[in-house]
């Protein structure tokens, strides 16, 4: 498949291929391999966009991005509204034309990293803990399906504090530059990744029965006009909660607990 993908794209001009070979590596190797790129090809998913922003953070503005959706979740994709058919993704890069795409920033006590779709809190970290990468390869986006239904049997309830505002009973909170996370859940379904603005939800429920009535309302983006959601959009957006919540950043867990601060880090150019 990646050798299809590079004779797609080498209409472009010259493809060099890189597969990083360790986690501890990634960003060394990407940051080498793009000194004399006029484009950066990201295939794969959102955790590997994020390490890839990550890697480059001191260059965003010198590099040009792309994506070819091959993950699990594949939300960026979504929002760019990319083909999740890799070859078709490729062949879009080709005809495509250049956009500005927000970066974000996240804080937190010992954490501090860029995100480019979203960062979730509460319940979506209780199935980021429920799955594995074995589960994903086998069952693709129907693992979030899975997980959902394992983290429900224990779900933790939280007082958000989100710019100073606050809630209780708690299930969930996170902040959106995409439209969706968790493989199409439509958390922020107004969002839009290049107007500079971030999109915060939180949601609230009291029992199992009405945590099952909003996921589900939440999953076809209805859930912005309810009284047990809270929606605000900002460049800057705080969260504290009690008891801690742990954020997952595009997907991934990094240890990030609030409180923390989302913030702009700059736009980067996606040819899309």
């Amino acid at each position: 498949m990646v050798a299809s993908i590079g004779q797609e794209l080498s209409a472009l001009g010259s493809v060099t291929s890189l597969v990083p070979s360790s986690l501890e590596s990634f960003d060394e190797e990407v940051s080498h391999a793009t000194r004399d790129a006029d484009l950066l090809v990201v295939a794969g998913g959102d955790g590997t966009v994020n390490c890839t922003v990550n890697a480059l953070r001191a260059a965003l503005g010198s590099v040009k991005f792309a994506l070819v959706p091959m993950g699990t979740g594949n939300d960026l994709a979504r929002t760019l509204e990319v083909s999740r058919d890799s070859l078709e993704a490729a062949r879009a890069i080709v005809s495509g034309t250049e956009r500005s795409i927000d970066v974000w920033r996240a804080r937190g006590q010992g954490v501090d990293r860029l995100f480019i779709n979203a960062c979730m809190g509460g319940f979506p970290v209780e199935v980021n803990e429920s799955i594995d990468e074995d589960l994903k390869r086998k069952v693709g986006a129907l693992a979030f399906v899975i997980g959902g239904a394992r983290g429900a049997a224990d779900m933790a309830r939280y007082r958000v504090t989100i710019d100073g505002k606050e809630l209780d009973d708690c299930i969930a909170a996170g902040v959106g530059n995409g439209q969706t996370c968790g493989g199409g859940v439509r958390v922020w379904p107004q969002a839009d990744p290049s107007d500079g603005l971030l999109d915060a939800c939180v949601l609230s429920a009291e029992g199992v029965g009405d945590t099952l009535k909003l996921a589900a309302t939440v999953r076809s983006g209805r859930h912005t006009g309810l009284e047990e959601v809270v929606t605000l959009q900002a460049g800057r957006i705080e969260i504290s909660s009690e008891p801690a919540m742990e954020f997952n950043l595009d997907g991934e867990l990094v240890e990030l607990v609030t409180p923390v601060t989302f913030e702009g880090a700059g736009p980067i150019t996606m040819r899309v």
